[in-house]
């Protein structure tokens, strides 16, 4: 983690004032919240800002230490291999879930087979399909069986597959509700979780976990619901909130001056990219010629809005050469390169395709990322190409997606939330957006990967998965976007155990 802290005093900084113990004294750390939620489940609220929270509510059998590269004992203590396709888990026998009920081999049944039924309703269903069944040998040991080889399905259980308390989750008729009431075993529980007050998590007073992985930094972390970025700054400066995640440069270098206040700027594999409705799904066939999608891709001038709107600048922000991170990503290795930015030749490109007066279409943006998106916007003018941008809460986003409406669109993904190719190209390529696609060439190079053992021979299937994106213009991954904390002093943010790109709440401590 690389963390910058802008210093002290301007001469604006002495007429701001803030209350001096903010919530300190009662140990309940406050942090702005863009789109409020009523579910924290990652099997249905899929988005970077719910995942903050709900890592500190479930927990997985097994995680991953991307720094020392070993699997790390989480719910199960240990495990074996014994066979291509089946791993038996022996799990701890001391772990309770935040309503008391005992966790025990029956939980993970549950869970698992909730996942695998073909009508259970779950985001990105295709991270589950490989499991074949799950069998329980006693009352704290279970058996996965596979339907086939597959070299990403300890990752799959690290990253995506969190236990459910089995009472509660069969007491429901829609299971979708488990998560309007979380229970998971965490180190934090759930207190409350409403659509107006926000969401508040609290500290369990005893936690089986081991405190390397499985620690705590405050007592309490309230996610206060404030979508509007001006309101949430005036919160900040007032002291009705210590904290605001993804600060914008300007935002942080103004207020980063403010004796009371620190920025702290956090490596984050995370992804800001422009995806094209290739196939013309939407009923927009605008993006369905290559030379559009190019066009666009060259009339992206991403340095300056890298070096003045992207939070953390040019310092810190990555310029991406495909669907990947090479510090963090296995196979990041593509060979196409993107091309330059040339507003002429963009010009030239949609004239060819039929559009030499240029192009307009809508420009669909989860609404955090409106400020990139509007420099976005703004650069492609010089190339003729008007993108209305049209900002939406993350629940429309994932509505209008999957039902195909989308034209051109813009989401940050997290990719630190299992930082492989299999996982980047599976959730920007296939299941609910391989509509806007329908490419067999990369969708057999995405399934081969999977299947691969040998790490060269994954590694060359994957550059050709990455180098089939950027040869078709599917998908313009501008750059990286760090985590940009505004916050008062007496925050410190720590590096999280496991993972190497990204924190949660859990990471958050006082000084």
């Amino acid at each position: 983690m690389h963390k910058a802290i802008f210093a002290a005093a301007a001469a604006l900084a002495a007429a701001w004032t803030l209350p001096a113990a903010a919530q300190k004294s009662a140990d309940t750390l406050r942090i702005a919240i863009n789109d409020p939620w009523v579910i924290l489940s990652s099997y249905h609220i899929n988005v970077d800002e719910a995942s903050n929270f709900y890592r500190g509510i479930y927990e997985p059998l097994i995680g991953y230490d991307e720094r020392a590269r070993k699997w790390v004992p989480i719910l199960a203590k240990s495990w074996t291999q014994v066979s291509p396709t089946v791993m038996e888990f022996e799990l701890r026998e001391n772990v309770t879930f935040h309503n008391g009920n005992k966790f025990d081999a029956d939980d993970v049944l549950a869970t698992i087979n909730f996942l695998i039924d073909p009508k259970s309703k779950v985001s990105f269903k295709q991270r589950y399909e490989w499991i074949a069944k799950i069998e329980k040998l006693d009352q704290y040991k279970v058996r996965i069986t596979a339907k086939e080889p597959l070299v990403t399905n300890m990752q799959l259980l690290a990253f995506r597959m969190v236990m459910w308390d089995a009472e509660t989750l069969n007491a429901l008729q829609d299971p979708e509700d488990y998560g309007r009431n979380p229970i998971g075993t965490g180190p934090m529980k759930a207190v409350f979780l409403d659509r107006n007050k926000g969401a508040l998590l609290e500290t369990l007073p005893t936690h089986y976990g081991d405190k390397k992985y499985q620690r705590t930094g405050v007592k309490r972390v309230h996610g206060v619901p404030l979508p509007d970025r001006q309101t949430q700054l005036a919160q900040l400066l007032t002291g009705g909130i210590d904290m605001i995640r993804n600060a914008s440069p300007d935002d942080a270098r103004e207020l980063g001056s403010n004796p009371k206040l620190d920025v702290s700027i956090l490596d984050a594999s995370s992804m800001f990219y422009i995806a094209f409705d290739s196939q013309g799904t939407s009923g927009n066939k605008l993006f369905t010629d290559p030379r559009v999608r190019q066009a666009v891709w060259m009339a992206v001038d991403r340095d300056p809005i890298i070096e003045h709107i992207v939070p953390g600048g040019a310092k810190y922000v990555k310029k991406l050469t495909g669907l990947c991170f090479e510090t963090t990503t296995p196979a990041c290795n593509p060979t196409v390169a993107f091309p330059k930015y040339d507003p002429e030749g963009a010009k030239k490109l949609l004239a060819e395709a039929g559009y030499p007066d240029g192009i307009e279409y809508e420009y669909t943006v989860v609404t955090p990322q409106k400020p990139i998106a509007e420099a976005v916007a703004g650069s492609m003018l010089k190339a003729g190409i008007r993108a209305k941008i049209r900002p939406v809460p993350i629940s429309v986003y994932q509505k209008e997606r999957n039902e195909g409406k989308l034209t051109s669109w813009t989401i940050v993904f997290p990719s630190a939330s299992h930082p492989d190719a299999s996982n980047i190209l599976e959730t920007l390529m296939t299941g609910a957006v391989a509509k806007y696609y329908e490419d067999p060439t990369l969708f057999k190079l995405i399934e081969d990967g999977q299947k691969e053992f040998d790490d060269a021979k994954r590694s060359a299937i994957y550059q050709k998965a990455y180098d089939r994106v950027n040869s078709q213009f599917y998908i313009y991954p501008m750059s990286s976007l760090p985590n940009v904390f505004l916050h008062t002093k007496e925050i410190k943010i720590l590096d999280n155990p496991l993972m190497a790109g990204d924190t949660s709440i859990t990471d958050y401590t006082w000084k």
